[in-house]
């Protein structure tokens, strides 16, 4: 009997994973979902928070996605992550253990921001999420007897009936647990990839295409890389011109570059400690224009 059961459960799954799968390949959704990945240091926090304002100023409605155990983006938003019950975290657990379940967690864990963003929060809740996604693809097979590659698709799955509320659905990705990633790539549309324009900085790049073209092999045939973002940018220093002319040369022919960098200010750094982006902080700092800018490139992606 326990063996029948297995049996009809694994079934069921595999029949609701061909309908998620069903529905990725045949909706042409009027939302669009970015992953923001790149090296630590390199500004994909800041670039997930204020391409997310600058969309919402451009009329959009947007969902934050803190994807990240350490809640920095959470934290950016004036939340202290670990206060956070209802977090990414639960959502993935919930989507892995019970996932009929899961459109009672959804309304809990989405925050309404005052700035007219939503958010879905992060603390280090999701390093253990992020473990148990580990075991599920080490073991092969889950609690309930699905394929570990099904484990790379759980934030697809979670993310379907929330792609049909917002416009823009943008994800804040860490490297340091690689499952998180691989799934926000698996779901999503675009990417993007910032890098400082400091020396040497560029050279993380082709480890985060490799991350990306495996999970266009595997995963997600569909991804697309919306471009590189030089972030940190002064004007003035020859040093920067120069990465930026550098990464031009090398990726301007296969990968789009957006036009614009985002210059380096007081004022950005300021605003994770106001809680605040950067269109809200200073707007008319030149940062603040940098990332209309982005957004602009980002309205415009087929």
């Amino acid at each position: 009997m326990e063996t029948l059961f297995r049996s009809f459960r694994t079934q069921l799954e595999h029949t609701s994973t061909e309908v998620v799968r069903f529905l990725h390949d045949q909706i042409a959704w009027d939302s669009r979902l970015v992953a923001i990945l790149g090296a630590r240091g390199v500004g994909k926090t800041t670039t997930a928070l204020n391409l997310g304002a600058a969309l919402a100023a451009a009329k959009k409605r947007v969902l934050l996605i803190d994807n990240d155990p350490q809640g920095n983006l959470t934290a950016a938003l004036g939340y202290t992550p670990g206060e956070q019950k209802n977090t990414l975290a639960k959502l993935v657990l919930v989507q892995i253990d019970s996932p009929e379940d899961l459109d009672l967690h959804l309304p809990r864990t989405v925050i309404h921001t005052e700035t007219g963003i939503d958010l879905i929060p992060a603390n280090k809740r999701l390093a253990d999420a992020a473990a148990r996604l580990q075991v599920m693809q080490l073991s092969q097979y889950n609690a309930a007897g699905f394929s570990d590659t099904l484990c790379e698709k759980i934030m697809e799955k979670l993310l379907v009936s929330l792609r049909e509320q917002y416009d823009y659905i943008i994800i804040d990705c860490g490297l340091k647990h690689e499952l998180l990633t691989i799934n926000a790539l698996a779901a999503a549309d675009y990417c993007i990839i910032p890098v400082q324009a400091h020396f040497l900085a560029s050279e993380g790049i082709p480890d985060v295409l490799e991350m990306v073209k495996n999970v266009q092999n595997r995963f997600n045939p569909d991804l697309k890389i919306a471009g590189i973002l030089l972030t940190m940018y002064q004007s003035r220093p020859q040093l920067c011109q120069s990465v930026r002319n550098s990464v031009n040369d090398i990726y301007g022919e296969s990968l789009h570059v957006f036009e614009r960098p985002i210059e380096q200010t007081i004022k950005v750094a300021e605003c994770p400690a106001a809680g605040m982006s950067i269109l809200d902080y200073a707007p008319k700092n030149p940062a603040a224009e940098s990332y209309r800018s982005l957004a602009l490139e980002v309205l415009h992606l087929a």
